[in-house]
């Protein structure tokens, strides 16, 4: 803990975060009035800057009418208006400008048709920005009877606004102000200590004024006879260049991270701060399916699980906001559970599909998709001459697979007669097959589910649309096409630049955009209602992706609602999926040693029956590298975590890449040594 030292009749504190009550407590008392500055003394703001505010301004003036600007322009515009107000003040011999001035411009020059509401608006956002320091909050609503408490601020808000945000803040309901902006006279010059001495009435001596500016609030008050304790706090980091080009919710919740609130969340365990990859990624996507159910005028959106459990939980926080008339539903569902019964007409297919599934596990787990487990499959196996406890890898696993399915396609088939009739009634009682149009929401690439529901129900595919983060080009086919389909961050392909960036680490959707529940396999009737019955993960790996999980969805709402609260619900009708991409981005395409270390640790990829979990980047050894590239190479290609699996699989100091710039250096590499 700091502490409290004196130079002089100047008291300074030395920590920028935690203040020590107690040594507080003892500077200031002895003193019969205290004097405090308001902004990052008395309060903070959950903005790195204010300027950062008129973001938020704009977007609420944009949403309620009194301007037509985008935030980006109308804080501009406020900036320069403040500019030439203050130096007409300054012209007039005043210390300080006013907001009401400042308004009055932006209204003459025709940018707005009501300049008081608009700065009603800028106040509402500093009312829902601001929060008090606790400590100097504690401080000063337990000040003996004997001391008085008065506040002091250098800003173009009147003293009446000031009363209001101090006592949302618990300051108490009458708090004595004293504005720049009312008597026209700052700290900075001096001049408002000189007036508050005078109004009170008293010697300067009597007050100790604390503030964290140490010219303004400490220099400035020494030299005008007043005795003071500085409160100093790091300033925030300042907005990096690639932040100010991303759209202005990006802007705006990378300064609430930079933020004097949040800044201590830099110390805090990899697992918590997962969420800032996903958040503002999450937020678009969410903005973009309410826009596609707007687009196509549909009123029943179905999330499918696990993909669709966070954008589910963000879409109801939006129109919850809006009041529009939408029915969201949260609807049990995966590949295995709508596409797999939906593949009774092609066991060739769904048998290459179980193998690539099966992770290398042994035969006699092939059928556990129809539910038929190890010892009873272990005779079927036999049947077709081979042996259950074969692994199911490599290309004689692959052949295995599609021998024992041709074998026994009469079994397969009846088992997946009776998960289609389960599947329809769970459809059925959960309203999905009721008649009118729906759109799906999932994660997407293939829309194989949205394909497989509609083949499975019989309802016409242009009843059922999808709105997905994104879409590969080999997912357009009859009945999944741009009027039935469309992907929030590529669609069908395009833009090739942000699929390519996905595909990198496609695999890492899986556990940011999850669930707390497993993957569901099937539905089983009990009591004449479908249930589904969700997968076991296996240990220690379903406690490391639960908590992984846990601590994402608390991060992605509360960062959520903290924006939430700050724009009043006017969030833009979309964010630009470039910017949503930007925290993500790196993660995907180049991430370091310790971000892979962070996500291998949390077991998430899973194979048949969702029950073994494995990690998302595997190391390929450096003698496979040496004795055939080009097999390395396509382990690499076909990992789920591309760049992660290039980033351990690569040693030091040979710089983070991506896939894409790994395989392009190995072939100028080998042109080099002419080994094409």
């Amino acid at each position: 803990m700091g502490k409290i030292v004196r130079h002089g009749h100047t008291a300074t504190h030395t920590m920028p975060f935690a203040i020590d009550f107690g040594r507080l407590r003892k500077a200031v008392s002895g003193f019969p009035i205290i004097s405090c500055d308001i902004f990052d003394t008395a309060v903070m703001r959950r903005l790195a800057r204010p300027e950062d505010a008129l973001l938020a301004t704009g977007a609420r003036a944009l949403s309620h009418g009194p301007t037509s600007c985008r935030p980006e322009a109308f804080m501009e515009h406020r900036l320069e208006a403040e500019r030439s107000a203050r130096q007409a003040a300054l012209a007039e011999g005043h210390d300080e400008v006013r907001i009401a001035d400042i308004y009055a411009r932006i209204q003459a020059c025709g940018l707005t048709h009501d300049g008081k509401k608009l700065a009603q608006l800028e106040f509402a956002v500093e009312q829902s920005i601001c929060q008090p320091i606790k400590s100097v909050r504690q401080l000063l609503t337990e000040c003996g009877s004997d001391q008085r408490v008065i506040f002091l601020s250098d800003t173009m808000l009147p003293g009446t606004w000031l009363t209001t945000l101090l006592a949302d803040c618990g300051y108490g309901d009458s708090c004595v102000v004293f504005s720049s902006a009312d008597v026209r006279k700052s700290k900075h010059t001096g001049r408002l200590f000189d007036h508050v001495v005078e109004a009170l009435g008293c010697s300067p001596a009597h007050i100790i004024h604390v503030g964290d500016n140490p010219v303004t609030d400490i220099a400035r008050a020494a030299e005008h006879g007043l005795r003071t304790l500085h409160l100093p706090w790091r300033s925030a980091p300042p907005e990096e260049d690639r932040v100010a080009k991303a759209d202005w919710p990006v802007r705006l919740v990378h300064s609430h991270r930079r933020s004097r609130a949040e800044q201590t969340l830099g110390d805090a365990p990899p697992a918590p701060v997962l969420y800032r990859y996903l958040s503002m990624l999450l937020v678009g996507f969410s903005l973009f399916t309410l826009a596609e159910a707007r687009r196509r005028n549909i009123h029943r959106i179905y999330f499918l699980s696990r993909d669709g459990y966070l954008p589910l939980a963000i879409a109801k926080r939006l129109i919850g906001h809006t009041g529009e008339n939408l029915e969201l539903n949260y609807i049990y569902a995966s590949r295995q559970s709508i596409v797999v019964p939906a593949m009774i007409d092609d066991v060739p297919k769904l048998a290459d599909d179980i193998f690539h599934s099966m992770l290398g596990r042994p035969l006699n787990t092939a059928f556990e998709f129809i539910g038929i487990g190890a010892e009873d499959a272990s005779p079927l196996i036999r049947d077709a001459g081979l042996d259950p406890g074969a692994s199911s890898g490599g290309s004689s696993g692959a052949e295995a697979i599609r021998k024992l399915f041709l074998k026994h396609r009469d079994v397969i088939i009846d088992g997946l007669e009776k998960r289609r009739a389960t599947t329809l009634a769970y459809l059925d009682q959960s309203g999905f097959l009721k008649p009118g149009p729906r759109l799906i929401v999932d994660v997407g690439w293939r829309g194989s589910t949205q394909t497989a529901l509609a083949k499975l129900t019989g309802l016409p595919p242009a009843d059922i649309a999808g709105s997905y983060l994104g879409l590969l080009p080999q997912a357009l086919r009859p009945g999944l096409e741009p009027h039935t389909a469309s992907g929030y961050l590529f669609s069908f392909g395009h833009p090739r630049p942000i699929m390519n960036k996905v595909l990198e680490g496609y695999a890492l959707f899986e556990l940011f955009l999850s669930a707390p529940h497993g993957s569901t396999l099937y539905y089983a009737l009990k009591d004449g209602c479908a249930h589904p019955v969700l997968a076991t993960e296996e240990e220690p790996g379903a406690t490391k992706r639960g908590e992984a999980f846990a601590a994402i969805e608390a991060g992605c709402l509360r960062e959520f609602e903290a924006m939430h609260a700050i724009l009043d619900g006017s969030w833009p009708d979309s964010i630009n999926p470039e910017s949503a991409l930007f925290d993500f981005e790196g993660l995907l395409t180049h991430p370091t040693v310790q971000e892979v270390a962070m996500i291998n640790a949390i077991p998430f990829i899973a194979g048949i029956n969702s029950s073994r979990n494995t990690v998302a980047a595997s190391r390929v050894p450096l003698s496979e590298f040496l004795l055939n590239l080009n097999h390395a190479i396509k382990r690499l290609e076909n990992s789920p975590w591309r760049s992660g699996s290039v980033r351990v699989s690569t040693p030091w100091p040979i710089p983070s890449m991506s896939f894409q710039d790994f395989r392009y250096r190995i072939s100028r590499l080998r042109h080099l040594l002419g080994r094409n």
